[in-house]
């Protein structure tokens, strides 16, 4: 389903993929018998062909995949179209949040990933459009674990975004997303939110901080390394601001300076933290050597924070903490 190349390292560490392969070995949901019928002729509008736009056979699977940017947005205008038929309550603004994110999340994908979350998107239509004209449900908790399910599943498609998956990791993945979209289709929300995406979320969220620790430390490493070499110093310190003219080279770490339009020149600290996805997640601590409250510093989208710090030498280390 979801082929990245063989060459691409594992997202997943061990552990990790075995929970994830008992997450997929669920059983998929079964319809309700209470389950309304969906509307076939709704759907028929969003699948017939459409001449002007070149497609001339019903839409399958395959079609919508091979629909170019400009026509899955014309398509996917069209399903809008259909869902505010529907009627103006929370169930339509519900579907209409989710399609248009779709539409958003789209562009920003690799081809691999893209396939995989608009072949996702394709299986949902159905459900898109019986919640539009039917609502989630009778009863505010029915309604409201719907919409829930719906913010779940945009956040799971945003995690896994990010990231490169393994052949191997994107099939159980999008296995499981598959049983998470037919548990909403027959309207068990409450399945579908603690069985599959809580789980799912968390398996993911708790990878990526054991991910994020790992490469911290590979990254500390080598700064001790470079510090060790170029100052021998035993630990990784840093002097401020004796070490700023030793660091200004390309490096682990290093210290640049800028003068602004105001004639201030302000000093910065940048370093190198390959195969961490969002910078801004982490922080630089500066310990005092003489004592006092440390200093945390978090880095920009390049890695590079302002060290705006008084005179002397501290301790470093650097932290994992996501900004809200």
């Amino acid at each position: 389903m979801l082929d990245l190349g063989r060459d691409v390292e594992d997202f997943f560490d061990p552990s990790f993929l075995s929970e994830l392969e008992s997450l997929a070995d669920l059983p998929q949901g079964e319809p309700h018998p209470s389950a309304p019928a969906s509307l076939p002729e709704k759907l028929s509008t969003f699948l017939d062909p459409h001449p002007h736009d070149g497609v001339v056979q019903r839409l399958d699977e395959a079609g919508f995949l091979a629909l170019p940017p400009a026509l899955l947005t014309e398509r996917t205008n069209a399903l809008l179209a259909i869902c505010r038929e529907g009627g103006t309550g929370d169930a339509v603004l519900a579907v209409e949040n989710f399609v248009v994110f779709f539409q958003a999340l789209v562009p920003t994908l690799r081809e691999d990933a893209a396939r995989a979350i608009k072949a996702v998107f394709f299986h949902l239509v159905p459900t898109l459009i019986h919640i539009a004209y039917n609502d989630f449900g009778e009863g505010e908790d029915a309604r409201e674990e719907g919409r829930r399910a719906l913010r779940l599943l945009e956040n799971i498609l945003i995690e896994i975004s990010s990231v490169r998956l393994a052949p191997s990791e994107g099939q159980l993945v999008f296995k499981s997303i598959d049983q998470l979209t037919s548990f909403i289709g027959v309207g068990d929300y409450t399945l579908a939110n603690e069985i599959i995406s809580t789980r799912l979320l968390s398996i993911i969220s708790r990878n990526k901080l054991t991910r994020a620790l790992y490469r911290l430390m590979e990254v500390e490493v080598s700064i001790q390394v470079y510090l060790k070499e170029r100052l021998g110093y035993p630990t990784p310190s840093l002097r401020v601001p004796e070490d700023f003219e030793a660091l200004r080279e390309y490096g682990p770490i290093r210290v640049l300076s800028e003068e602004g339009l105001d004639g201030v020149v302000r000093r910065f600290v940048q370093v190198q933290l390959p195969d961490l996805p969002i910078l801004r997640d982490i922080v630089l601590r500066l310990v005092p050597a003489q004592g006092g409250a440390h200093h945390d510093l978090r880095f920009d989208g390049l890695g590079t924070a302002e060290l705006d710090v008084p005179p002397g030498t501290y301790g470093m280390g650097l932290l994992y903490e996501p900004g809200d």
